[in-house]
C-alpha cells in the first residue's frame, strides 16, 4: 500500500490563500494610484484600475505564488530566510524581465523605471508571502492563532497525539558525539516534516529525540491522517536509510504512541509565550509510547482512538496486544499495533 498525504490540496489551498491575499493589497494598490493620477488631473474609471490590478494580481498569486509554494517552498524553507528571498528575487527578475523583453524589446527593459516598479511591487508581495509562510511553519496550523492571540484563555477541544521516540538514541549518541547527534536529529526533523505537515499535523513539541505530533480530532481522524503520517515518515526513513547509514553509520529507527482524548489548550508566559496542552491524553500518550521496546513493535494505538477511527483491514493489519498497565493509569488500556499489508510493502 502507497501512503499518499494530501501534500497537492495543502499546497492548492495555500497558493488559493496567497492570491486572496494578494488580490485585498490590489484593491489597496488601485486606490492609490487612482488618487495619484488625480492629483495630476488625470482621471481613469476606478472599475477599470481595479479590473486592471486585480487580474495583475490573480495572475502573479496563482504563478508566482504557485510556483514558489510547489515548487521552491519545500526546498528554501530549510534555507536561511535572507538566501531564500535572494534567491526568489533573482528568479523573479529573470522571469519579469524576460516577460517585459518579450512586450517592449530587451534594450528597453533594463532603464525602465516602470519595470523598476514593477519588480518592486512583485517582490515585496512575494518576500511578505514567503515571510507568512515562514512563519507558518514556525507556528504551525496556519490559522493564524498565534497573531490573533486566540489562546490567551484557555480552551478544551478533541485531540489526537502521537509521540514518537528513536530507537537506541542514547547508544547512537555515544558512539557518534553530541556534534553529529545533534546533525542527525537535524536531518531527521526535516525529513518527517513534510508528512506531518501534508497530513494536517502539527508538531506539538521537540524534546531531545522526542516528538510530539498533534491533531485535531476531525482533521486526525479524516482519511486515517494522523496513521497515514506515521507510516508515511517510516517510508520516508527507509527511503533515506542509505544516506544516514553512510553519514552515521546507523539508520534511525522511530517508535509511536498514539491516543485521543480531551485537552485543555492555552498560552502560558509573558516572554516567550507557548501553546501548551494539559490533560491526561498527554501522559497516556507518552507512555504508550514507552511501552513500544517492551512488546517488540514500533507503534501501539490505544482502542479509544481505534475505535473512533474504524479502520479497515484491507488497509491494515491490526493486531491486540493485550491489556497493559500504564504508568499513572488506574486501570489497564487496550492496546493494538498496526503493519501495513505486505502486498503494499
Amino acid at each position: 500500500m502507497v501512503t499518499t498525504l494530501s501534500k497537492f490540496s495543502k499546497q492548492a489551498r495555500r497558493t488559493l490563500r496567497l492570491t486572496a491575499a494578494w488580490l485585498i493589497v490590489s484593491l489597496f494598490t488601485a486606490w492609490s494610484e487612482q488618487l495619484a493620477l488625480e492629483r495630476h488631473a488625470i482621471f481613469e474609471p476606478w472599475t477599470d484600475l481595479l479590473a486592471e490590478h486585480a487580474l495583475r494580481a490573480l495572475f502573479g498569486g496563482l504563478v508566482i505564488g504557485g510556483i514558489y509554494v510547489f515548487v521552491l517552498h519545500d526546498t528554501m524553507r530549510k534555507w536561511p530566510l535572507l538566501r531564500s528571498l535572494a534567491v526568489a528575487g533573482a528568479l523573479l527578475l529573470i522571469g519579469l524581465a524576460a516577460i517585459w523583453s518579450i512586450r517592449f524589446g530587451l534594450p528597453s527593459t533594463w532603464a525602465n523605471w516602470d519595470f523598476a516598479g514593477q519588480y518592486t511591487h512583485w517582490f515585496l508581495l512575494l518576500s511578505g508571502s514567503i515571510l507568512m509562510l515562514r512563519l507558518n511553519d514556525r507556528f504551525g496550523d496556519g490559522d493564524m492563532d498565534y497573531l490573533l492571540d486566540r489562546w490567551r484563555r484557555p480552551r478544551q477541544e478533541l485531540r489526537i497525539f502521537m509521540f514518537l521516540d528513536m530507537r537506541s538514541s542514547t547508544s547512537i549518541a555515544e558512539t557518534i558525539g553530541d556534534t553529529r547527534y545533534f546533525q542527525l536529529l537535524n536531518d531527521l526533523y526535516a525529513d518527517i516534516t513534510d508528512p506531518v505537515v501534508y497530513s494536517e499535523g502539527e508538531i506539538y513539541q521537540y524534546v531531545g529525540d522526542e516528538i510530539s505530533i498533534s491533531w485535531k480530532l476531525e482533521r486526525g481522524t479524516r482519511n486515517e491522517r494522523c496513521i497515514r503520517c506515521f507510516f508515511a515518515i517510516r517510508q520516508k526513513l527507509t527511503a533515506r536509510a542509505a544516506y544516514y547509514t553512510g553519514q552515521y553509520g546507523t539508520a534511525p529507527v522511530f517508535k509511536a504512541g498514539m491516543h485521543f482524548g480531551p485537552v485543555t489548550r492555552g498560552q502560558v508566559g509573558l516572554v516567550k509565550r507557548q501553546t501548551i496542552f494539559s490533560g491526561d491524553v498527554v501522559n497516556t500518550a507518552a507512555h504508550i509510547q514507552s511501552s513500544c521496546n517492551a512488546l517488540g513493535v514500533d507503534n501501539l494505538v490505544s482502542k479509544d482512538l481505534l475505535d473512533v477511527l474504524a479502520l479497515s483491514p484491507a488497509k491494515y493489519t491490526i493486531k491486540p496486544m493485550g491489556s497493559i498497565p500504564l504508568k499513572g493509569k488506574r486501570n489497564a488500556m487496550e492496546l493494538f499495533t498496526l503493519a501495513l499489508p505486505k502486498s503494499g510493502t
